[in-house]
């Protein structure tokens, strides 16, 4: 309608239809509805105008109190429920209600000033339900008076008529190509892209052009298929917003908001995507989730425990070690207070600790727990702990929560008793150790009563008994005597392992007489101790007096050594002959070598000794030899020794180091040190291929070639575990068979001539 059309009706109305009232108020005739008369007057065409469009059309009036309505056609009337009677004079609050009349106010103002048609979206309680319409606005003036025609506008009359006017498509284009946003128009079914402001081509690098030429895919970089069913999910509305990771001219990939709608233009539908970069935001997001993640590793790794609470002091998180130690689990704790759950107290006294959380939450300081303190498990029972208390703060300082870490301590203090107890204990023999003994008289000497008996004593034959029978043995005697030196000190006495072979027994208030009388005692059970049937404990003991604080420890000391080296001189001789005899004794029980095997060899070499015309001393060395030739294989296994058939390498690379503990131990015993060198070669083979050595022709000693000879033909002559004995003819074939190469040749006919002679 044009503006001169507006006015004219406007005046029509008012000057046929408007009556004023006393008080100078605006009045409007009833509407009436004429009859059909076949002809119309200019009148009626106004009329129809107003009434008959499809539009609900109202007239406002400005007056001092503001505006109001003095008309309103029939669609309105249906719309407001207020007819031309009710509505006049009425103010835009009255009749829009409350809640929205000030929308439309304000835009009547507007209108008014500017003097121009407005549209605008309004809101009304009409009828008691509450409208959105679309509101045209048209100022007209009459006689000096403001009046505003509205239209309440149908929402697809007003897209047509957007349509036709090209209003929509105008401010479209304008945001479009304005905005700051990355935005692409996008066909839906190929993806090729319709169309790319501004901010898009600056984002991706390409021209308008290039864009217009590409499809979606060739930035998206997941799958051709992927984007396609996405794609479609947003033209069919079941989903607006994607994360897509998109690549640039330049190479780059960024990670991209996508808001994709449906829209429809020029009768084609497209997408509308609205693209923000969120690569910051989800690196960002990223580094959280990885800290976070190391975060959370590490809390769950640490074998700490590890309880975190909020401001208000209830459980959040714990770490399994925390789980572990206490017996509850996160999700049965989650939310509760941390006083509800987790108790505590002092080992001591166990009085509670009670409010740790809540004292850290106040004060805003971290609380280290230096008492010794118990924690309550979940079933009751009480570990040792060490813990501290902290304030978690956030970035702006405050305090939003506490973290407690706590240990189990029940194995390090278990570990620290056992490292105390290995640092004063001989790891053996269980008694005190040397460290032991300085620490004593280092701190504890003031209380020590005196005088103060001193005794010494030293294991005799150790050394032989560790290279014979092994260590393994020789631990077992020394743990023998040290359980019977404890078992006859008393309560006073400490007995400390003073050395590998050495013992010492330190008594307070006690003087020598007691420090007798108990040597005596130990001395009568060590009797009774045979290790591995031929072991006998022998200690030879010292002893000295420290009568008072005065007399230093060192030089009392040094006089129960001397004493026991003494003693252990005159012990030493007889204590030679029993070894031999133990020695003896137990190449006889292994069935290494029998009684009359050494007979028969001492016979057999001491007859060829006297058709070599060798002298006494020669002859008391052979004769010694043939006894302990073989000592040896007191240090060999049984199930070797005794093995029936054939040895495997293995066994055989053992038995063969038989004549190297022989040697060591006659080395070790001054009177069989002469045969030592014998003992170890007695194996050797005059070829040079024999054992440990490898000896050949005379470098081999002749004592050992002369026992070779007569102990393999004796070997031969008689029953062994591994084959039966072979006649006087095989012996002596064998033997001849060897000269030269085994045997000393020269040995080998002398000794068939001697043996054939006692035949």
């Amino acid at each position: 309608m044009k503006q001169s059309d507006r006015n004219f009706l406007l005046k029509r109305i008012v000057k046929n239809k408007n009556t004023t009232t006393e008080s100078g108020e605006l009045t409007m005739a009833p509407k009436v509805r004429k009859p059909w008369r076949g002809r119309l007057g200019e009148t009626d065409f106004l009329r129809m105008m107003m009434e008959d469009i499809p539009e609900a059309m109202a007239l406002l009036v400005k007056t001092p109190g503001g505006w109001v309505y003095c008309y309103n056609n029939w669609e309105h009337e249906k719309l407001t429920g207020f007819n031309q009677k009710a509505i006049r004079n009425q103010d835009l609050k009255t009749v829009l209600g409350e809640a929205y009349y000030q929308v439309y106010e304000k835009n009547a103002d507007w209108c008014q000033e500017s003097g121009e048609t407005i549209f605008f979206k309004g809101t009304a309680c009409w009828n008691g339900q509450i409208k959105d319409k679309m509101c045209r606005m048209s100022p007209v003036k009459s006689d000096g008076q403001d009046f505003i025609v509205v239209a309440e506008l149908n929402t697809k009359a007003l897209l047509n008529w957007m349509r036709k006017n090209h209003l929509s498509a105008t401010r479209f284009d304008q945001m479009f190509q304005t905005h700051t946003a990355t935005m692409l128009l996008i066909e839906p079914e190929t993806g090729l892209i319709v169309d790319a402001n501004p901010a898009a081509q600056a984002f991706y690098g390409y021209s308008l052009e290039e864009l217009k030429a590409m499809t979606i895919q060739q930035i998206n970089t997941l799958s051709q298929e992927a984007v396609q069913d996405l794609r479609q999910q947003a033209l069919a509305g079941r989903q607006e917003y994607f994360l897509f990771p998109h690549r640039l001219k330049n190479g780059e990939i960024r990670q991209v908001d996508v808001h994709s709608s449906p829209l429809e233009m020029d009768d084609h539908q497209y997408l509308f995507s609205v693209i923000t970069d969120a690569t910051e935001r989800e690196q960002n997001a990223a580094a959280l989730y990885r800290e976070k993640e190391l975060q959370k590793t590490t809390m769950d790794a640490i074998h700490d425990g590890v309880i975190t609470t909020d401001a208000q002091g209830n459980i959040t998180y714990l770490n399994p070690a925390a789980e572990q130690a206490s017996g509850w689990q996160i999700d049965e704790v989650q939310g509760r207070p941390f006083d509800a759950v987790f108790s505590m107290c002092h080992e001591y006294t166990r009085e509670p600790l009670a409010g740790l959380v809540i004292r850290v939450l106040e004060c805003g300081q971290t609380q280290e727990i230096t008492e010794p303190t118990l924690l309550f498990k979940k079933d009751g029972t009480m570990i040792p702990i060490e813990n501290s208390v902290a304030p978690i703060r956030n970035k702006d300082g405050a305090i939003g929560g506490v973290v407690v870490v706590f240990r189990d301590i029940t194995v390090t203090r278990e570990k620290k008793r056992k490292i105390e107890y290995l640092s004063y204990h001989d790891a053996l023999t269980g008694l005190y150790n040397r460290r032991f003994y300085e620490q004593l008289f280092s701190l504890k000497e003031s209380e020590l009563a005196h005088p103060m008996a001193f005794v010494m004593g030293d294991v005799n034959g150790l050394k032989m008994t560790n290279d014979v029978f092994g260590h393994t043995i020789g631990d077992l005697l020394l743990k023998s005597i040290g359980q019977t030196l404890k078992d006859n000190a008393d309560s006073r006495n400490q007995v400390i392992r003073w050395g590998g072979d050495e013992f010492m027994i330190v008594m307070p208030g006690s003087d020598l007489k007691d420090a007798e009388r108990l040597v005596k005692r130990i001395k009568e059970q060590l009797k009774d101790i045979c290790i591995n049937g031929t072991i006998e404990a022998s200690v030879s003991f010292g002893m000295a007096l420290k009568k008072s604080r005065d007399d230093e420890p060192g030089a009392v000391l040094k006089k129960a050594e001397e004493m026991m080296y003494q003693i252990k001189l005159l012990e030493s001789k007889s204590m030679r002959g029993t070894t031999i005899n133990a020695l003896l004794a137990a190449l006889d029980e292994n069935k290494a070598e029998t009684k009359a095997h050494a007979m028969r060899l001492s016979d057999h070499v001491m007859k060829l000794a006297d058709l070599l015309a060798l002298n006494v001393e020669a002859k008391n060395r052979l004769t010694l030899l043939s006894m302990l030739h073989d000592i040896g294989k007191v240090g060999i296994p049984d199930h070797i020794l005794g093995k029936p058939g054939s040895l495997t390498e293995a066994e055989w690379l053992i038995m063969k180091t038989h004549p190297e503990i022989g040697y060591r131990i006659a080395a070790n015993v001054p009177e069989l040190h002469v045969v030592a060198e014998e003992i170890l070669h007695h194996h050797e083979k005059w070829d040079g291929t024999g054992y440990p050595s490898g000896l050949s022709g005379d470098k081999i000693p002749l004592n050992s070639r002369i026992l070779a000879v007569a102990d393999a033909y004796d070997a031969m002559t008689h029953d062994q575990v591994y084959r039966p004995a072979r006649s006087h003819e095989e012996a002596v074939g064998e033997l001849r068979a060897q000269a030269g190469t085994q045997f000393d040749p020269r040995l080998v006919e002398r000794f068939i001539n001697q043996v054939s002679h006692w035949l």
